[in-house]
């Protein structure tokens, strides 16, 4: 009878980690549900034109963001006035703005298509040192056409205010650095396990005495591959869905440690060669001292009335596992209390 299972205790800490690369995103959702405001305005002639009053406040998170972009009309050029007014409608910030707008065809080597570029966005990002309200004055000073001839046609400028923009691209860099740096820590701790034994034995059994133990659990894992043989015995049927995998863990003097029957499922795969069949297991144990063990796993050598063989059976050991989440571990049989002086009989 297989020994009784136990609950081992986790190390949690390094999950918290995850949370780093989650708070440059967190602010960058919240930056994107905040509300905006947008206008139009209508640009015709070289009069000047103001906005409605917006407010500009610089708060917490991220500051006030100005983004204009203008309508311009196919190979024209611009040149914009922009001034901010405060309250008062005195000017804070005075600038210009050339724009403009290309529309063509290319060909090259057979190929053809066409193009539209343009510089026609203008942003400004603030720090007022006042909150309160303000409106923009836009000039017109010269749209040109094509050979310079100016447009009359009425110009359209989109205006939108934000008063909690952040930089977008350096929170999504910051997001994907400590996401890489969790990924490192988390190998760090839960990928730091020392590596006891690793053997492909070519039998149906393996077996390997170590010495293990220390802080942390004992991992053993079990992968088989069986194939066809190249000549089919008489009387071979299907393949089983399952088969069973014998564990047995003993001491330096031999007293079995652990003793267990497991089932396994048995995997077809298909391979671009031929078909295979497939089985792996896994257990964590429990070892409070070091201690010499031996390890032995053993599998039928043929299944299906000798339809299928046994190929290769992989044997991996590894001790001071470190788990995230809670895990099944199985318990040794205890060590003798008795001394081993007292136990032999006397001469």
């Amino acid at each position: 009878m297989a020994p009784p299972v136990q609950r081992f205790a986790v190390v949690r800490w390094p999950l918290l980690a995850a949370l780093l690369p989650l708070l440059p995103l967190l602010v960058l959702l919240l930056t994107l549900l905040l509300p905006r405001e947008r206008q139009m305005l209508s640009l015709v002639g070289d009069g000047p034109v103001e906005s409605q009053p917006f407010h500009l406040q610089d708060g917490w998170l991220g500051s006030p963001r100005l983004d204009l972009r203008a309508e311009l009309p196919p190979n024209s050029s611009l040149l914009l006035d922009v001034d901010l007014l405060d309250a008062a409608g005195q000017p804070v910030l005075q600038l210009s703005k050339e724009g403009w707008r290309e529309l063509g065809t290319w060909s090259e080597e057979g190929e053809s298509g066409t193009y539209d570029e343009q510089d026609d966005a203008l942003t400004l990002n603030l720090r007022p040192r006042v909150g309160g309200s303000y409106r923009l004055r836009l000039q017109n000073q010269d749209l040109l056409g094509v050979a310079g001839v100016p447009l009359s046609d009425p110009l359209l400028i989109r205006l939108s205010v934000e008063n909690h923009s952040v930089d977008r691209p350096l929170l999504l860099i910051t997001a994907l650095v400590a996401a890489v740096l969790v990924v490192m820590l988390w190998r760090a701790v839960y990928g730091d396990c020392r590596l006891r034994f690793h053997r492909r034995f070519d039998e149906a059994t393996g077996s390997e005495r170590l010495i293990l133990g220390g802080p942390g659990l004992l991992r053993l894992r079990v992968e088989a591959r069986y194939e066809e043989p190249s000549h089919h015995p008489a009387g071979t049927g299907a393949p089983p869905d399952g088969l069973t995998l014998e564990l047995r863990l003993t001491d330096a003097l031999g007293r079995a440690l652990l003793q267990e029957r497991q089932p396994l499922k048995l995997r077809h795969v298909e391979g671009s060669d031929d078909a295979c069949w497939t089985v792996s297991a896994r257990w964590h144990l429990r070892l409070d001292e070091p201690r010499s063990v031996r390890v032995r796993v053993e599998l039928p050598p043929t299944l299906a009335g000798g339809g299928l063989e046994l190929e290769w059976l992989d044997l991996l050991v590894e001790d001071g596992v470190v788990t995230p989440w809670p895990i099944n571990v199985s318990a040794l049989a205890p060590l003798p209390t008795t001394p081993l002086a007292s136990a032999l009989p006397e001469p």
